[in-house]
């Protein structure tokens, strides 16, 4: 025997180094001995040295290519299997590596094929053209699509789609699905994978075929793989598009599997399952009732926790909304998904009544919290939650007036919503703001320098801001009623006077104001009903804004909309505002033109274009000289 003298130990050991990369010489002549040789571990090895050789040294292939012609109709299997992978790499000799290839697609060993797909697959990356075109071993890999054995299948159907990348890759047939599908079960977990995948290439031609495919795929939806389970539910979605009502059975079925695989607690597992499901849409009546599988434990890590506290509020019902919002309160706290929690339960807060009086009452308490960050992420849940609660006129109704005097701008103290000094009419003078020269008041006109004269007269933003003052209850259009009406009921009166105490000292911070001014304008902009104090952020922020100019549109936009709810005390503030805007080249001299050019509309379009809430004037005259407290005060 060959490996039984030192010399072909030798030469073995030459091989196994060579093709470690050790840099081990290894002559022509000594893979030629080799490769003649009957011993199968001499064969096998010298063809994989070959494989990886030839391309740098020419004589090789062409000293090798008989002897590996010869062996390639070798009785022994793994013989022929290492001699046509070794045939597939050589360059120069594409004409005679084809009838191998085609000889071996076609062998009664299983390990032949699998070598002849591979073969087919290393041909074409250095003779595409023999293989697609003039070769015929397209014609063979698709056949070779119908063995019976899964690896050559998935070889097959991975060499085709290589080869026929030009084309939009392998085609599957209405057959070609079929068969696939039917022996699903007998592959491995990443070859069914890639079928799955491929499969969703082929959309069924009828009603029929589409239930007769479904039908085969009841095993796989019990599949208690996440990857097969995924791929399925996937392949499912994609041939059911057209019949959207048999989502639901689906996620009935595959419910259990989900269930186990996430009560294993594997981490990237479960990451990749959670981020699938809310990928699938509404899930909530089915995975509703099993929300505790998805509870966020303390133990886990910050990308599982972050998905958790994404997908909790689709899983939140009436029944379960209250247990998920006392689970997630505590990781409110938690320095590494605080902002994930807030976020979630401002997504909660829209299920129910209660859950919104819960997860108001639970934001409301974060608004005092001394971290900054905790503070502007609670303000932008906030934005969520509040639009969905009727605003300070529709909650008049269960709340009695009490008084108030504002606190001057230069305070660093926020202002107090509760007081017990008689009602304070607000001061006629307008508000000064640093760095900006006050607009001249000619009797009711207004002189702006800088503005645009319009119809050959001086601009009378005054007058046109008193043409823009809210009209009475009685004259709101009854469409912009509707549309803020909202299917809660309004706050309890404590919640509401909390929530105004609490936001106005949140929005007071300085620290808050500096890391977001954007998002304090948006705050008061939009909440302008629900915050007496709105008028003096805005004017306590001018100087701030001042100093970048998108912010400084953005202080334009948010003076606006808190006009159209206190008209009476922005009056001037907004027209000065305008003024030192129009004198501002840039962003806030386009951003002054455009709500200059809304304002000319009716009250109400205006309103709307601005995002703003239109509150009666009669109801926004009182506002302004008193605050809300509840009726047992």
């Amino acid at each position: 025997m060959l490996a039984s003298s030192p010399d072909s130990k030798l030469l073995l050991s030459k091989v196994v180094s060579s093709s470690g990369g050790d840099g081990v010489a290894l002559t022509t002549s000594d893979v030629v001995e080799l490769l003649a040789s009957h011993h199968t571990l001499a064969k096998k090895l010298t063809c994989t040295h070959i494989a990886h050789s030839c391309k740098s040294n020419g004589d090789l292939a062409l000293l090798t290519a008989n002897l590996l012609l010869r062996d390639a109709s070798d009785a022994n299997p793994s013989v022929r299997s290492a001699s046509v992978c070794a045939l597939a790499a050589l360059p120069g000799i594409e004409d005679s590596a084809v009838p191998a290839l085609l000889a071996a697609l076609s062998d009664h060993a299983p390990l032949v094929r699998r070598a002849g797909v591979v073969g087919c697959h290393e041909l074409y990356t250095h003779a595409p053209g023999q293989v697609v075109v003039g070769g015929g071993l397209v014609d063979a890999l698709y056949e070779a699509v119908r063995d019976p054995d899964p690896i050559v299948v998935t070889n097959a159907l991975l060499a085709l789609d290589d080869l026929l990348q030009d084309e939009g890759g392998v085609v599957i047939n209405r057959n070609i699905a079929h068969h696939l599908l039917a022996r699903i079960m007998n592959f491995s977990e990443h070859s069914a994978v890639f079928v799955l995948t491929v499969l969703a290439r082929y959309f069924p031609k009828s009603e029929e075929e589409l239930y007769l495919l479904l039908n085969t795929m009841d095993e796989l939806l019990s599949s208690k793989a996440p990857a097969v389970l995924v791929s399925t539910v996937r392949l499912f979605v994609h041939w059911t598009a057209e019949h959207p009502h048999h989502k639901k059975d689906m996620m009935v079925i595959i419910r259990p599997s989900i269930c186990k695989i996430l009560a294993q607690n594997v981490a990237e597992t479960s990451y990749l399952l959670l981020e699938f499901l809310s990928e699938l849409g509404e899930i909530r009546e089915v995975f509703g009732p099993y929300y505790k599988y998805f509870l966020v434990r303390s133990k886990d890590p910050g990308y599982i926790k972050a998905q958790k506290l994404m997908l909790l509020p689709s899983v939140s019902t009436e029944d379960n909304v209250c247990s998920l919002v006392n689970e997630v309160r505590p990781f409110c706290s938690d320095y590494q998904s605080f902002h994930d929690a807030v976020v979630c339960l401002g997504a909660m807060a829209k299920q129910s009544t209660p859950a919104r009086n819960l997860c108001l009452t639970t934001l409301v308490s974060l608004l005092d919290t001394p971290a900054e960050k905790v503070v502007i992420a609670v303000l932008e849940s906030l934005l969520c939650v509040l639009p969905q609660v009727p605003s300070q006129s529709q909650q008049s109704s269960h709340l009695q007036v009490a008084s108030s005097h504002p606190p001057p701008v230069a305070s660093s103290h926020p202002p107090q919503v509760v007081a017990s000094h008689p009602p304070q009419v607000a001061s006629s003078h307008p508000p000064q703001i640093a760095g900006s020269h006050p607009p001249q008041v000619v009797g009711s006109q207004l002189q702006i320098e800088g503005v645009p004269q319009v119809a050959g007269s001086q601009t009378q933003v005054v007058s046109l801001l008193h043409k823009c003052t809210p009209p009475s209850e009685a004259e709101i259009d009854n469409k912009n009623i509707s549309s803020t009406e909202n299917e809660f009921p309004p706050l309890p009166p404590q919640l509401v006077q909390d929530l105004q105490e609490v936001l106005t000292r949140a929005l007071w911070r300085e620290g808050v104001q500096a890391a977001a001014p954007t998002l304090v304008l948006q705050v008061v902009g939009c909440l302008a009903p629900l915050l007496p104090a709105a008028p003096d952020i805005i004017q306590r922020m001018s100087p701030l804004c001042s100093t970048n100019d998108h912010t400084h549109a953005d202080l334009i936009t948010a003076a606006a909309r808190v006009f159209f709810a206190r008209p009476t005390q922005m009056q001037l503030l907004l027209a000065s505002i305008l003024a030192q805007a129009f004198n501002t080249p840039g962003v806030p001299a386009k951003r002054a033109a455009l709500v200059y050019s809304i304002l000319q509309e009716e009250p109400n379009d205006a309103a709307q274009l601005l995002g703003a809430s239109v509150v009666p004037l009669s109801l926004s005259s009182e506002m302004q000289q008193t605050k809300i407290v509840s009726e047992e005060e």
